[in-house]
Formats: C-alpha cells, sequence, structure tokens
C-alpha cells in the first residue's frame, strides 16, 4: 500500500504532530517518522507545483490514497476547489467529479477502481486564509494572553507600525503570541508537540475525521 500527502508548504510536521497528539496511528506502512516525512509527505514548494504534484500523483497507479492540503490565502477556498476540480477532471469520471462539493469537512473522493482521493483547503474550506488561521483555533479560548497579543497588534495597525500586509495579519498574530511563551517562538510544530496549543480543540475536529477518511491508519 502506497499512499501520499501534498502540502503545498511545510504544514506536514505541525499536521502530524497535531495528528499524534489526538491519539490517531500514523497512516499504514509510514509509522517511522523518517519514511513519514520523505516518502509519505510531498512538501510541493508552493500552490501552484503542488497542483503539479496532484497531477502526477493521480498518474501513479501504486497510490491507493491520495491527500492534498493547500491554503485558500485570499484567493478563498471557492476559487482554489474549482482549479482542483479542472485537475480531477482529467482523471476522474466527470459524474464522480460532478456529484463532490467542497464542504466543511473537506472532500474525500471514492469509485470503483479510482485511489481514495482527499482535498483540505486551510483552513476551514470555506474561508479566505492559511495554516495560522486554522492553527489559531487550538489557542485556548480563555487564553488572556492571545487577547493581549491581539490588542497589540490592533495598537500597530492604528499607529501605522505594522509592517506585514493585511493578508499576513494572522500569522504576526499567532507568532507573536507564540514569542511570549515560556519558551519563546517555537515553530508552530514544537508548539503543538509542547502543548502550547490543544490539540484536543473542537476547531479541528473536522480535520482529524478527513484525514482518517482520506488515508489507511495503522490498525484501523
Amino acid at each position: 500500500m502506497a499512499q501520499q500527502l501534498i502540502v503545498e508548504g511545510k504544514d506536514a510536521i505541525v499536521l502530524a504532530n497535531l495528528l499524534k497528539k489526538r491519539g490517531l496511528p500514523p497512516p499504514e506502512g509510514y509509522a517511522n517518522p523518517v519514511k513519514f516525512r520523505d516518502e509519505f509527505v510531498l512538501m510541493a514548494g508552493g500552490y501552484d507545483k503542488a497542483l503539479v504534484a496532484l497531477q502526477e500523483a493521480l498518474d501513479n497507479s501504486s497510490l491507493t490514497n491520495i491527500g492534498l492540503v493547500v491554503d485558500a490565502n485570499e484567493t478563498g477556498a471557492s476559487a482554489r476547489w474549482q482549479a482542483i476540480s479542472n485537475i480531477l477532471l482529467e482523471k476522474v469520471p466527470e459524474e464522480v467529479v460532478a456529484k463532490t462539493s467542497l464542504e466543511a469537512n473537506g472532500v474525500v473522493i471514492t469509485g470503483e477502481n479510482l485511489p481514495i482521493i482527499g482535498i483540505w483547503i486551510m483552513p476551514d474550506n470555506q474561508s479566505t486564509g492559511y495554516l495560522e488561521h486554522f492553527v489559531a483555533g487550538m489557542v485556548p479560548s480563555d487564553d488572556r494572553l492571545w487577547r493581549y497579543a491581539e490588542e497589540t497588534i490592533q495598537n500597530l495597525e492604528s499607529e501605522g507600525l505594522a509592517r506585514f500586509s493585511p493578508i499576513k495579519r494572522q500569522k504576526a498574530l499567532l507568532h507573536t503570541w507564540l514569542s511570549w511563551q515560556a519558551d519563546p517562538g517555537r515553530p508552530l510544530g514544537l508548539a503543538v508537540e509542547m502543548g502550547y496549543l490543544d490539540a484536543r480543540s473542537q476547531a479541528i475536529d473536522g480535520f482529524a475525521q478527513w484525514f482518517q477518511q482520506a488515508f489507511q491508519l495503522k490498525g484501523a
């Protein structure tokens, strides 16, 4: 069994630690961390390259499960889904694609003589945004430091001191908050592993469910 998760950027470490924290088993055949990193995950290095990787994966008859995770960014989830659908139409029967729509819990396509194909558009398959919007859902709702970080970002903006573009506001907010933790400035994957972010948050239940449907997990 060969499975592949295609990610636009460096989301894989974050997602792997998140799923591990939730107690999900690794994908079948990829329990070894090195094999997970080098064979299960394909870091495409950008949105356009991720779409090319999806085309190549669909041509690979050895793959039983294919997952794609990309960011909506300011383009929006609907526009991203349309572009992905056009690629799927090259390899997947039209009637299968036609009856598939982008839902809040992502897309999982199954069919005769097809691999299982999972699509997730960060943060929630509905909105604009990216990985940091998704990760922010794991910040405890009663976290006073998060509210202070929000006020700080707002003050920067009101004073004209914010050097980041509006689309990168969430990155600035999340990394400001992380810079004030006991061990400041940890990368997102380590922040999950160290417990700064709540991997049990209901905000990410949909992604955990999608992953279980898109891939064959060890022992499942």
